[in-house]
């Protein structure tokens, strides 16, 4: 995937891997490629700068490396359908990314375009270092209409658009059909409850029903945000003045963890498990089926040939539960000199088509979701999932929230904590956080 896991892109398949999972989002692996040189990379076209045409104006966009190959195709298209516009690169790398670019943004010299997760946008743009685009992309041609509705929630901010998404994906379940039919299921169940007692069928000798990965911070942390969601619960007040882990939806999902792993459904090594793990798990035949997303279908189709494997929607309370879900986008700084020009090649780089060559996952375009490359029929749940899909986390001060969230969730599966005591715990040094 396009980072948030990377794995090695397809134009014409859905290839993944994140983020971010970033966590992405949860977990993320990466995508072989070179290492960011923090400087210029230079236009696609060959001239000199010395030689380029009276009064044409240059931009800058910083893109990803694992975006690299694509990026530098449209911006070679792009100069040459409008010749006053000179295009340049900046590569950037996961590790590095989100630090350069808020030095950047803030700078005189801001580059004009860069691209950041969704959830990046928040934080950058009550920083104000991100250039309004509702009334800048509507000029430029960009048609908000066509974007998916959760991801353009998340690049809004007070009624204003600050990143055009081209990318938004979340997790679903990947199931072997052969195990799941030997305890009688044809289908995977949407309901939580139905799927542990088919867990309780798959497990022994070894064989558990899933997994948890508890493992990592960040994709433990993540799998119990999306039980929250799941029972309508959250992790702040609507102010963002309390924190709501004590709640009751906050202990059903902390609950479900502990209990599918203490009642042996769930495998008992999870919490030496991350997402990476599991998937291997999966493969192996260790466990029935694993919550991941759209960008494993490609990967374990040519590495394991054998493994006869299904896809389906994340079961919830009596219907489909919810998945967080993250993605990337492209925003303008607020110090760029060049907004004009730089809305024009924004709104090239997120049409539907070249949304599509952009991703391995799914593109943040309606039209470009309905390709075909988008639409086989192992990919539907994961776009039926979205449907029920809420933003991975973007306080201000989740960086400190989270590993607190981690060291009760490990207290409670452990057992040195109950679930109840687990969640008192970490809602008490959340508020703490929030007060200091």
């Amino acid at each position: 995937m396009k980072r948030l896991t990377m794995t090695k892109k397809k134009i014409t398949a859905v290839v993944m891997t994140v983020v971010m999972a970033a966590g992405m989002l949860g977990g993320c692996g990466g995508k072989a490629s070179g290492q960011d040189t923090g400087q210029e990379q230079g236009s696609t076209q060959s001239m000199d700068a010395s030689q380029s045409n009276a009064g044409q104006v240059t931009i800058q966009w910083w893109t990803p490396n694992w975006d690299e190959p694509e990026s530098r195709e449209m911006a070679a298209e792009f100069e040459q359908e409008n010749p006053d516009i000179k295009v340049e690169l900046v590569i950037t790398d996961w590790d590095t990314y989100k630090s350069k670019i808020t030095t950047a943004a803030s700078a005189k010299n801001a580059p004009d375009l860069f691209t950041i997760l969704l959830t990046d946008v928040e934080p950058f743009a009550k920083k104000d270092l991100l250039e309004p685009l509702t009334e800048q992309g509507k000029a430029a041609g960009i048609d908000f209409d066509d974007l998916l509705e959760p991801a353009l929630a998340i690049t809004s901010m007070d009624g204003e658009v600050y990143g055009i998404p081209f990318r938004y994906d979340g997790s679903g379940i990947y199931y072997n059909e052969d195990m799941l039919k030997s305890a009688g299921y044809d289908s995977f169940p949407t309901d939580w409850d139905a799927m542990v007692e088919m867990s309780k069928k798959l497990s022994g000798d070894g064989v558990y029903g899933f997994a948890w990965p508890l493992g990592n911070q960040a994709n433990a942390v993540t799998r119990l945000v999306q039980q929250l969601y799941t029972y309508g619960g959250d992790i702040l007040n609507e102010d963002g003045t309390k924190c709501t882990l004590d709640s009751e939806a906050a202990k059903k999902a902390l609950g479900n963890i502990v209990t599918s792993i203490s009642e042996g459904y769930a495998s008992p090594g999870s919490a030496e498990i991350d997402n990476t793990k599991m998937r291997e798990m999966f493969a192996s035949g260790q466990i029935a089926f694993n919550f991941t997303g759209p960008f494993d279908v490609e990967p374990l189709r040519t590495e394991y040939p054998e493994l006869n494997f299904k896809t389906a929607v994340i079961p919830g309370d009596g219907k489909m539960g919810c998945t967080t879900a993250n993605g990337w986008c492209v925003s303008m700084a607020k110090n760029s000199e060049n907004k004009e020009a730089a809305a024009r090649f924004l709104a090239y780089i997120t049409t539907p088509e070249n949304q599509a060559r952009l991703t391995d996952s799914f593109p943040a375009s309606k039209t470009a979701i309905a390709y075909d490359q988008f639409s086989e029929e192992a990919l539907k749940p994961f776009t039926e999932q979205l449907n029920n899909s809420k933003a991975e986390p973007t306080y201000e001060n989740w960086a400190e929230m989270e590993p607190v969230i981690y060291q009760y969730l490990q207290n409670a599966v452990s057992g040195s904590m109950t679930v109840e005591e687990a969640c008192q715990g970490m809602t008490a040094d959340i508020d703490a956080l929030l007060a200091y």
